[in-house]
């Protein structure tokens, strides 16, 4: 059979080739953009518990005793030995990829800033705080004022009592805390405050002219592969030291290694140790009258709290951050939640992972075990029934909480002047535009932060009649359960909203509906 011969047109050749290449680029792109989560993970050597000294049943407990805490969600775990990571459990919808939001655990990245500029001689801890703000002193500067020191705003001992509101009522924080009365003599009460730490940050900026951010991100996130954090900022513009940072649970790991490894880092010496030798110090004994609170954080260092295992410490956030420093064990402990029940929490990681660790290797029994639960851990939803066909019933707006369907499998729901699509008895995620639920309302909150929060939200019927959504801001802390029943006769739908780590009832509204 004869092929007759093609002509092809050079320039439809160059054209195509170049659409090609256009295409090319795109895709590389895209894949950058839905790769970026992943750029950071894996970094750090993998390896299993048996292999570094640690029985793999001690973990499986470990990890069990912290799913069944009562209001606790457990949104991500690290467990670092020997510089390596030997298990780590992200229950769903929490992924390894997804920053998480860090309250006072911050204080600690905050302090390395600080003592960046010590080891440069740009400051020194007997430095006196209103030596930095010259302008922003109030007319009558009292002797307490003029004493305090930046040694004792690192171990909380500024002498002001704790205000935690201020910051919601006004845009000048710095003026603020400098103008409230020092009660104290600083250095003589431990008096726990972010403010103290946010000071901290405002001195950084003044001695370098860089935020606390920006200096991290040159001298400790770039040598340890941290690209992706993220700080909240005051309205003038400084990071907010004490609460804000965001970044992903490995690269808390990987500072939990620095810190462990006292400053250094690849045969680099980051931070001095001298200065995590001062870090580390017994500053103050904060619970010397309470017994079980004095066994549990027996010390405080500079913003580091020191732990029941003697020589350890840890970076400490509200309601579930962490980071263990373990050094007579070699290893790092991450753990990010939302609890109610950090006490215990606390406890589970001497009481089960701690006692599973030797000096010698172990059989790797009970790794199929810990396999199988890194890979089907949840947050607890409620299980649904299995009818192919639902409702679809229609929520108007009305004190402020909407409902509508798309079809059977998808819905989206409105709350507080947020919009959010959730899938059936599966997680659906969304960039959301929208801020998530904050327990205080401070000034430009989340101001600083480019990457917008992600939302994973599923639905489930329990029955015929009463809908269960269960939302999750992954990067950040709290979530919500919206959980409706439906009245067919008085076509009434009774709405409650309730914070997902907690009891507490947001909403609790009762409103029309259609079908």
């Amino acid at each position: 059979m004869h092929v007759p011969t093609l002509f092809i047109n050079p320039f439809y050749a160059i054209q195509e080739a170049m659409n090609a290449l256009r295409r090319a680029i795109i895709l590389v792109l895209l894949s950058a953009m839905s790769l970026q989560g992943f750029a950071q993970l894996n970094i750090i050597p993998r390896s299993t518990p048996a292999q570094e000294g640690v029985d793999a049943q001690a973990v499986v407990r470990f990890y069990n005793a912290l799913l069944s805490l009562d209001k606790t969600e457990i949104h991500h775990v690290v467990v670092m030995r020997h510089g390596k990571v030997i298990s780590e459990l992200h229950p769903a919808p929490f992924r390894a990829q997804d920053s998480h939001t860090l309250y006072s655990e911050s204080k600690t990245f905050c302090c390395m800033a600080v003592g960046l500029c010590v080891d440069d001689n740009r400051l020194r801890v007997t430095d006196r705080v209103a030596s930095f703000f010259p302008e922003l002193l109030p007319d009558t500067i009292s002797d307490n004022l003029a004493l305090m020191t930046v040694h004792d705003l690192l171990t909380m001992s500024s002498g002001i009592i704790p205000d935690w509101n201020m910051r919601s009522i006004t845009s000048e924080w710095e003026k603020t805390w400098l103008g409230k009365q020092v009660v104290k003599k600083p250095g003589e009460a431990f008096l726990y405050d972010s403010m103290s730490t946010y000071m901290l940050s405002a001195i950084v900026k003044k001695v370098t002219g860089l935020t606390v951010l920006q200096l991290l991100n040159q001298r400790i996130f770039s040598p340890l592969g941290i690209e992706q954090a993220e700080w909240e900022e005051s309205p003038s513009g400084i990071n907010t030291g004490g609460w804000g940072l965001r970044m992903q649970a490995e690269s808390q790991a990987k500072f939990g290694q620095l810190l462990l490894q006292n400053g250094l880092w690849n045969g680099r010496q980051l931070i001095s140790r001298e200065w995590m030798g001062l870090v580390t110090r017994v500053h103050k004994v904060p619970f010397a009258d309470n017994l079980d609170k004095h066994r549990q954080n027996p010390g405080y260092g500079y913003q580091v709290w020191h732990c029941e295992r003697p020589g350890s410490y840890c970076a400490d956030g509200a309601l579930g951050q962490y980071i263990f420093i373990i050094p007579d064990k070699d290893m790092v402990v991450v753990i990010n939640s939302a609890s109610l029940n950090t006490f215990p929490e606390i406890d589970t990681v001497n009481k089960y992972l701690i006692a599973g660790v030797t000096d010698d290797a172990t059989t790797d029994n009970g790794q199929k075990t810990l396999d199988q639960l890194v890979a089907t851990a949840s947050q607890h939803v409620v299980t649904g029934i299995k009818a192919k066909k639902t409702i679809k019933p229609l929520i108007a707006l009305h004190d402020g909480f909407a409902l509508g369907f798309d079809d059977c499998n998808t819905l989206r729901y409105t709350y507080d002047g947020r919009t959010i699509k959730a899938c059936r008895d599966k997680w659906e995620y969304n960039v959301c535009s929208q801020q998530p639920p904050y327990s205080i309302n401070p000034k430009s909150v989340f101001s600083g932060l480019k990457q917008q929060f992600t939302t994973a939200a599923r639905f489930t019927w329990e029955s015929p009649r009463k809908l269960v959504i269960n939302t999750y801001w992954v990067d950040f802390i709290s979530g919500e359960t919206v959980t409706i029943e439906f009245d067919r006769a008085s076509k009434k739908a009774h709405v409650i909203i309730k914070r997902n780590y907690t009891d507490d009832t947001i909403a609790d509204t009762v409103v029309d509906y259609t079908l």
